[in-house]
């Protein structure tokens, strides 16, 4: 099975489920829900965010590094294993957070829990170890079962959601059915795992616990920079919720505002979990497929994203109804980051393993967001927040290219085709600066 078919399989998985979500928040404000009820659905997600994807992002990344690392007799038994860390840790983390929760909700700037927050965990039970599953499927050759999967996922969790509520139901009960949805998946994933693990002779079994160390010392310095990442991430929301008091209709708009372009991160994702094994295990081979494949998605990501900047003023009320007209500006301004997260030198990074000083670059994006947003949000509102958010991450890549030059001497050409990013990067800006 060539490259290219492990990463389109990846990239139709991860496409999915996010179309998913995408598809529940173009139906919540047309089944009649108001924007403080669709704010208290984007807080469970950011709760989710703040809660999973600092330790699953650093987990999967070194997951990935193993795995290319790993011969074929052990990679198997390993992936299986996994899982069940996954959920383990997963269940952990939750329970830690049911305990702690009026702490929680102070430090994000929540005034209480968010309605069926506790069948919300159900959901975070089941999403955080199908990560790994949905990796294990892929790395092992699993297409076909990936693709079935990915589909019947994404469709149980707009059914199990929205399908209540076009019935006539509350959102209390739809966000009950998720949870069912969510046991269901679980259960599936464990026996899954549990009976296609074939038995390891004595010597592979005996292996367990070193390669057990071993991806957790390679995961903790990404776990400890995605920590940071995520601190990033949620001190826009965090501003957002201090500057408004914790106003969930301007949390709404603000969320509807800073959505990614449509299945980037699924484009994205979907090519790093191939890259980052074969990178680990033949750097030039690696460096030469994610500089190919990056071209691909600069085509794709950069025209998609122009072509939204300049039609939005279309559309924009079409899809989201005038419910979230004031987002129109916030996520004009927030696709400018797009540019950002095609340059891909943590990914590099992170197949040869030079993480460790990883997070020092990550505080200093996050202390560059802060002062920029607490400067700028009192004068510009929502908008300053996003152009400190844009700053912070312009600079933040920078700061990765010059670092994998002085450490690896892999230059920013040898996995990025930079004359079509060059151009696009600048029509972006230039388009972006004449609808101002």
């Amino acid at each position: 099975m060539t490259s290219s078919t492990l990463v389109r399989a990846g990239q139709f998985n991860q496409a999915a489920r996010q179309g998913a979500y995408i598809l529940i928040a173009l139906a919540l404000p047309r089944l009649g829900l108001s924007r403080a009820d669709i704010g208290e659905w984007e807080s469970l997600l950011f709760i989710g965010y703040v809660l999973g994807f600092s330790w699953t992002s650093g987990l999967l990344q070194g997951f990935l590094v193993l795995m290319g690392e790993l011969p074929a007799d052990r990679s198997g038994g390993f992936a299986h294993r996994a899982i069940t860390v996954f959920a383990l840790l997963s269940a952990a983390v939750l329970l830690t957070a049911a305990v702690l929760h009026p702490q929680l909700f102070r430090l994000l700037q929540l005034d209480g829990p968010p309605l069926g927050w506790y069948f919300f965990f159900v959901l975070l039970l089941s999403r955080w170890p199908s990560y790994c599953f949905e990796q294990t499927l892929l790395l092992t050759g699993r297409v076909r079962l990936l693709v079935g999967y990915a589909v019947v996922n994404a469709l149980g969790l707009m059914l199990s959601l929205l399908l209540p509520l076009y019935l006539g139901y509350g959102m209390l009960e739809g966000m009950r059915t998720l949870a069912l949805f969510a046991g269901a998946k679980l259960v599936g994933i464990g026996l899954w795992s549990w009976l296609t693990a074939t038995p390891s002779p004595a010597d592979v079994r005996a292996t367990w616990l070193p390669d057990l160390r071993e991806w957790m010392k390679v995961s903790a310095p990404l776990m400890a920079y995605a920590t940071v990442a995520a601190l990033v991430v949620a001190v826009d929301p965090w501003v957002v919720n201090y500057w408004s008091g914790g106003d969930e209709a301007v949390f709404a708009v603000f969320r509807y505002g800073v959505r990614e372009l449509p299945f980037l991160a699924a484009l994205i994702n979907g090519m790093t979990v191939v890259t980052i094994p074969l990178i680990a295990r033949e750097r030039g081979g690696g460096l030469d497929l994610l500089r190919r494949q990056s071209r691909k998605l600069f085509h794709y990501v950069f025209g998609l994203t122009l072509l939204m900047l300049l039609t939005a003023d279309w559309w924009w009320t079409a899809v989201f109804t005038d419910t979230f007209a004031d987002s129109l500006p916030v996520f004009r301004t927030y696709l400018l980051v797009v540019g950002c997260r095609l340059v891909f030198a943590m990914t590099v990074l992170t197949a040869l393993r030079e993480t460790k000083q990883l997070y020092l670059w990550a505080v200093l994006e996050l202390v560059v967001n802060i002062v920029l947003s607490l400067v700028l949000a009192p004068r510009f509102g929502l908008l300053g927040i996003i152009w400190a958010t844009v700053i912070a991450s312009y600079f933040h890549e920078i700061c990765l290219i010059i670092y994998l030059r002085y450490r690896t001497k892999t230059a920013w050409r040898s996995y990025a085709d930079l004359r079509w990013y060059g151009v696009y990067l600048v029509v972006l800006f230039g388009a972006y600066y004449l609808l101002l």
